[in-house]
């Protein structure tokens, strides 16, 4: 009996710990003084980026904020008529911060204000209908400090923030005073409407204080990074939310010179004897999630979107090192197809390049793949990404090539995908390098010894 009692006193007490390792969510819907308009890297420093860094590790916070957008359903850009407002519905959030009504002042729009509390309230409900149940925060509105776009501060005052306090009255909803603490403090805010940099994290604090029910943490600092920072392998990790997907950064101890990255679009942390050798040498690791897009056009175009943040914000290299492991190959070659300028070398490692090969017609990934690409069978046709068939127009791009490889992959048979590459470089007369693992399945990727692709990557990215 008590061998039982001990089991079961073991086995609740793994369900609680696992419990409290849930990943909090946070949802911050708003307007553009919530996606930070006046901010140059909203990503990190918008209000909602800052209160990721000082919530930490257990949290995930997501930025809802859209320039321009009402409350009121029939102002002229109702939020809940956005995608936005299904992509925060979809998030089932955990916790939401609503923060909307600004732009609701401006003349054309205030016409409509004895529906706001209505349309507050089915932003409420709809919120309340999740199956997560979040708890809800009704934040007033910051004071306006400049009569632009037609935008009332007194309305805000005496009319928007009467109606919020009577819905967070009627549905017993907490309220979050955002207006107070910026009275007279018109110099935290770029243009009398949108706080700066300094007013963001004005934001954040009296944000994270309501949330938490204590300050911020003496010495607190915005991070140089954006998200949620931890460790990794002895370096620092930071995750973030980019466009609804997740992101992964791994900075080296010192950067090395023109600040060079090694980028996956697939499957962060598996088999990273290379990413752990090119740390060493002062490259960022980054990981954007596609896996399981099959370089879609949507995909591909978001890709770039990333490559253009990490390039402009935080300065690291215009050419990044694509690392493909299985079906990250299909991605990596397909965006080096699409912006060869950008890539210095590609790392293949058991790359899938015929999706008849994989996910083949007879795994359940196939119709994952059609649905990515908005396909029937009978529309096969329209698929024009497929690497087998576009081998020249990789080679004419000149982009240096090494494939890893088992000989024995049942999974991603080398023949059917890697091989042909292979041998289009080498009757091309290019750049290419193969290694194969003799006798080696589709795992484990890379080697234990990554020196070879190492120094095949350093070489071709001088």
């Amino acid at each position: 009996m008590k061998t039982k009692i001990f089991i079961l006193c073991l086995l609740l007490g793994t369900s609680l710990t696992l419990q409290a390792k849930k990943t909090i969510k946070v949802a911050c819907v708003g307007n553009s003084i919530t996606q930070g308009a006046a901010i140059s890297n909203q990503q990190r420093d918008s209000y909602p980026g800052l209160l990721g860094q000082m919530l930490g590790a257990g949290y995930e916070v997501r930025n809802y904020g859209f320039s321009g957008r009402t409350l009121l359903n029939k102002g002229d850009r109702p939020y809940m008529k956005e995608q936005m407002f299904l992509d925060a519905l979809a998030f089932e959030p955990d916790i939401v911060t609503i923060k909307l009504g600004t732009n609701d002042t401006k003349p054309f729009n205030w016409v409509h204000h004895h529906e706001f509390m209505r349309d507050l309230e089915q932003m409420v409900n709809a919120f309340s209908r999740l199956s997560s149940k979040p708890q809800i925060w009704l934040c007033y509105p910051v004071p306006a400090f400049h009569y632009d776009w037609g935008i009332n501060d007194t309305i805000v005052r005496d009319q928007v923030i009467p109606y919020i306090r009577k819905v967070a009255q009627k549905h017993d909803l907490n309220i979050i005073d955002l207006y107070t603490p910026f009275i007279g403090k018109g110099h935290l805010f770029a243009d009398g409407i949108h706080p700066n940099e300094e007013g963001a994290l004005v934001l954040a604090k009296e944000v994270y204080r309501a949330l938490k029910g204590e300050e911020v943490p003496a010495g607190y600092r915005p991070q140089a990074y954006p998200g949620v920072r931890s460790d990794w392998q002895g370096y620092e990790r930071y995750n973030f939310n980019f466009r609804e997907k997740q992101a992964t950064l791994v900075v080296p101890i010192q950067a090395a010179e023109g600040k060079p990255w090694i980028w996956r679009p697939a499957f962060f942390g598996a088999f990273p004897s290379v990413d752990l050798a090119l740390l060493e040498k002062g490259y960022h690791v980054v990981y954007f999630e596609l896996d399981n897009e099959f370089a879609n056009p949507a995909s591909l175009k978001a890709g770039d979107d990333f490559y253009k943040y990490m390039v402009k914000y935080y300065a690291l290299s215009p050419r990044v090192v694509l690392e493909g492991f299985s079906r990250g190959g299909l991605y990596a070659f397909n965006w080096a197809l699409s912006y060869p300028q950008k890539v210095a070398c590609l790392y293949l490692d058991a790359p899938v390049c015929d999706v008849y090969s994989w996910p083949g017609r007879e795994r359940p990934e196939w119709q994952d793949f059609l649905k990515k690409w908005q396909l029937g069978e009978d529309q096969l046709e329209q698929f024009t990404a497929n690497p087998v068939d576009n081998t020249e127009t990789l080679v004419a791009t000149q982009i240096p090539l090494i494939l890893v490889a088992g000989t024995k992959d049942k999974l991603v048979p080398y023949k059917h995908n890697g091989a042909h590459l292979y041998q289009a470089y080498k009757k091309a007369g290019l750049e290419v390098k193969q290694i194969l693992k003799k006798g080696g399945g589709h795992h484990p990727h890379s080697l234990e010894d990554p020196a070879e692709i190492v120094e095949f990557i350093l070489e071709h990215n001088k």
